[in-house]
C-alpha cells in the first residue's frame, strides 16, 4: 500500500499551523511532507530527512518537484494550500488520490473534494482536510516545533557574546509579508523603549530586507540593549532557537509570530487585515497569545491594497489606528 504525502502550505505561520495536527499523526502514521526545504529546519530536531520532499518554485522548481513525487512511495496527495498548481503537481506525479478544497479551478483534479466551515481557525481547516484523507486525531491542538541541537547551541552561543544569558529578552518583528501589514516601525520603538525601562533586552527579527525596520526600532534604545538579528539573514532554524529563548515577543501577522506561539512563548500579535481568531499562532505548552485588532467590518480583508479601503500614511485604517497604548496594555498583561 502505498503512503500519503501532504502538500504543505508555502508560508511558515501556515506550515506551523498545520504541523500542530500533523506531529501527532506521524508518531502513528508513516507521512512523507513536500515542502519549501527550509521548513524542514522546524523539525528536524525530531523527524530524519527521509520524510521531506522539496517543493519548488516556478515551473522548472515545479517540474523537480513532480519527479520527486513520482520518485516516492506516496500515492496519495492531501493538498492543504488551495492552489491550482498543487493539484496539478499532484496529478503530473502519478498519485491515484488527491484530497483537497476545490478551489482555484481545480474541481476536476481532485479525487475526494472537502468541504469546510470557512469561518474556522485555519489550523482547524488544515485538520478537517486532513481527517478527509483518513487522519485520524485525539484532543485539541497544540504547537509544535523541533529544532537541532546545532541550531540551539548557535542560539545559546550567540546570547554569550551579548551578555544576555541571564537577561529577560524581548523579541520584536515589525516586517510582514506586505509593508501595508506592518504596523508602525516607530511604534514597535515606543513599545522597544518601554520594556527598556522594565529592564528588557530588545531583539529583532526578520529576514534581511526587514533589517531597516529594525533601525527604526532602535532610534530610543541604548546599543547594550539592542540586537538587530535582520541584519544577519541567518536560515529559519537558528532563527527559531533565538526566538525560542525569549520571555515576550511582539510582532506583526506573520511567521516569527507563529514560531514565538510553537515555542511557547508569551505572545502579542497585531492584527489588520488579518484576524487573531482565524490566523493567531497555535500555542505551544505553556505560551500565551493576545491578539490586538480593531476588528473592523471589512477584516478579514482580500488586501487589495489599496482597491478596497482609504490609506492612511500608506498604512490601511485597520492597521494604523491600532495605537501604542493598545498594544501597550495587551503586553502589560503579560509581563
Amino acid at each position: 500500500m502505498g503512503k500519503k504525502v501532504v502538500i504543505l502550505p508555502n508560508w511558515v505561520g501556515d506550515f506551523l499551523m498545520a504541523f500542530a495536527s500533523l506531529d501527532p499523526v506521524m508518531e502513528k502514521e508513516s507521512l512523507l511532507l513536500c515542502g519549501k526545504k527550509g521548513f524542514y529546519e522546524l523539525i528536524r530536531g525530531k523527524y530524519k530527512e527521509e520524510i521531506w520532499i522539496e517543493k519548488e518554485k516556478g515551473l522548472a522548481g515545479a517540474l523537480r518537484t513532480v519527479r520527486r513525487l513520482m520518485k516516492s512511495p506516496a500515492t496519495t496527495a492531501v493538498l492543504l494550500p488551495n492552489s491550482f498548481s498543487s493539484a496539478l503537481i499532484a496529478t503530473l506525479s502519478g498519485m491515484s488520490k488527491v484530497v483537497g478544497i476545490p478551489k482555484d479551478g481545480r474541481f476536476f483534479l481532485l479525487t475526494r473534494k472537502v468541504k469546510v466551515d470557512e469561518s474556522l481557525h485555519q489550523a482547524e481547516i488544515y485538520r478537517r482536510i486532513l481527517e478527509e484523507a483518513g487522519l485520524s486525531f485525539e484532543g485539541g491542538l497544540t504547537g509544535r516545533i523541533y529544532l537541532s541541537r546545532n541550531d540551539r547551541s548557535w542560539a545559546e552561543e550567540r546570547l554569550r557574546e551579548l551578555g544576555w544569558e541571564d537577561k529577560r529578552i524581548a523579541v520584536i518583528h515589525p516586517g510582514a509579508s506586505k509593508p501595508e501589514r506592518c504596523w508602525p516601525a516607530e511604534r514597535f520603538g515606543e513599545i522597544a523603549r518601554r520594556l527598556e525601562e522594565l529592564n528588557y533586552k530588545v531583539a529583532v527579527v526578520g529576514s534581511g530586507k526587514e533589517a531597516e525596520l529594525g533601525e527604526k526600532v532602535a532610534k530610543s534604545l541604548s546599543s547594550e540593549s539592542f540586537y538587530n538579528l535582520a541584519k544577519e539573514s541567518v536560515p529559519l532554524g537558528k532563527l527559531s532557537a533565538f526566538i525560542e529563548k525569549a520571555h515576550i515577543f511582539v510582532g506583526n501577522d506573520s511567521g516569527p509570530i507563529h514560531i514565538a506561539g510553537a515555542c511557547g512563548l508569551k505572545v502579542v500579535g497585531i492584527y489588520g487585515p488579518s484576524l487573531p481568531e482565524k490566523t493567531g499562532p497555535v500555542m505551544g505548552e505553556g505560551g500565551v497569545f493576545k491578539g490586538v485588532s480593531l476588528r473592523m467590518d471589512c477584516s478579514p480583508c482580500r488586501e487589495r491594497f489599496f482597491k478596497e479601503c482609504t490609506p492612511i500614511n500608506g498604512k490601511p485604517p485597520c492597521i494604523w489606528e491600532i495605537t501604542t497604548e493598545m498594544v501597550w496594555e495587551a503586553l502589560k498583561t503579560l509581563l
